[in-house]
């Protein structure tokens, strides 16, 4: 438990050469939620800051019968939970000896990296790990306000930006971006969650020298090399993982996928392997993908489906509308309807709240088919971020 110091750097690593099985915590991870994680995962001990980095017995809860593959091949393991933003967190079980085995080889970079991913978030520890076997500059913010952030880029002339949509829409509008010299950065990853259009077109216009990198993975299956293209297109190039389509539904399979769930069972895995990610993705030319949202995020407007991504990045293309978030709100007719909020730019507190609405809606209806269009519109001040640099869904 601590995130990226680097004592627990350390430990994880160690613990991994000794065949342990780890479970990493975030520094924002609270004592109880620790405390249920290991009993969970049947955690022995817990080394954390609050015992100097000394081992302190923990728990003395049975190990889990999941372990015993592990224990038989004489492998270490990784448990990681999920976000639990649809339901109680789902533990997963990785074999840390096989995924470490996947950055063998690396070759040498020189970029410096930021780690603005969670150290207990499987895209953390792709790009913790991916820069340690390259041997690039590693650098570790201690909060993740854009201000601080864009202090760090600055100061230490980062090249390398892993980070959510979420997070650079939030370092836009703080305007971080206006106050420090950025102009190290080569390339911006994005995953996660979907990148509205609109989004991607400030980003780059803010960075013109950096390269956009889509990336796609699931904690059940580990993070995918990919290519992306234009019009928010990707192509999964990676010979460890296997996709494939079915009923417009993203299945993967790959070799650092998890052994199974502690929690909660294997329904979302067929008996030969294949993950159903849940993400909704429309085909392109040459097998691209565009990842249009999860499943469990679509609104139902009278049978027909909407997107809450879709609606934003239309949302998004006004100048008055610095962000927004779109949802589904009960109908008595039509089962749901379109709700969105929307945050006005700083530089315009005099704003005509009213005009900017109907602008909102009449931009829409310009854009989208007639279901997809706000029934209402709101004016907030901020909208939430999950602690995972996501925008937080209803």
């Amino acid at each position: 438990s601590g995130g990226y110091a680097l004592e627990s750097i350390g430990w994880l690593l160690a613990l991994a050469e000794c065949g342990n099985i780890v479970i990493p915590a975030s520094e924002s991870v609270v004592a109880e939620e620790i405390a249920q994680r290991g009993e969970i995962a049947g955690a022995r001990w817990k080394i954390s800051r609050e015992s100097h980095w000394a081992p302190v017995r923990f728990s003395s809860a049975a190990e889990p019968s999941l372990y015993a593959e592990l224990r038989r091949k004489n492998h270490a393991g990784l448990v990681l939970f999920s976000s639990g933003s649809t339901g109680e967190p789902k533990a997963m079980v990785h074999d840390l000896t096989n995924l470490l085995a996947h950055f063998a080889g690396r070759r040498p970079k020189t970029l410096p990296v930021l780690l603005a991913l969670l150290f207990d978030h499987i895209g953390g520890l792709n790009t913790l790990l991916g820069g340690l076997a390259a041997g690039q500059l590693l650098v570790i913010p201690a909060s993740h306000e854009p201000e601080h952030v864009a202090g760090l880029i600055e100061k230490h002339r980062v090249a390398v930006l892993p980070t959510t949509p979420t997070f650079l829409n939030l370092l836009l509008l703080s305007g971080a971006v206006e106050r420090h010299d950025l102009s190290s950065l080569r390339v911006i990853s994005h995953g996660t969650e979907p990148m509205p259009a609109a989004l991607r077109e400030r980003v780059r216009a803010a960075f013109p020298r950096a390269k956009l990198i889509e990336t796609f993975g699931t904690s059940e299956t580990g993070i995918a090399k990919t290519r992306s293209g234009e019009g928010n297109l990707l192509r999964l190039e990676d010979p460890d993982v296997e996709s494939k389509v079915v009923d417009g539904e993203l299945w993967l399979r790959s070799k650092t996928q998890i052994l199974g769930y502690l929690n909660h069972g294997m329904e979302c895995f067929t008996a030969d392997g294949w993950f159903r990610t849940g993400d909704r993705v429309e085909t392109g030319p040459d097998g691209a993908l565009r990842v249009l949202g999860r499943e469990n995020d679509w609104i139902n407007v009278g049978g027909e489906k909407v997107f809450p991504a879709e609606v934003e990045s239309v949302i998004l293309e006004l100048a008055q509308v610095a962000d927004c978030r779109v949802s589904g709100v009960a109908n008595p007719i039509t089962g749901q309807t379109v709700f969105a909020e929307i945050v006005l730019p700083k530089n315009d507190p005099a704003a005509d709240f009213d005009a900017v609405k109907r602008a909102v809606r009449a931009h829409c209806r310009q854009r989208l088919e007639r279901f997809k269009v706000p029934t209402r519109v709101v004016v907030v001040e901020t909208l939430p971020v999950s602690e995972r640099g996501k925008r937080v869904r209803r």
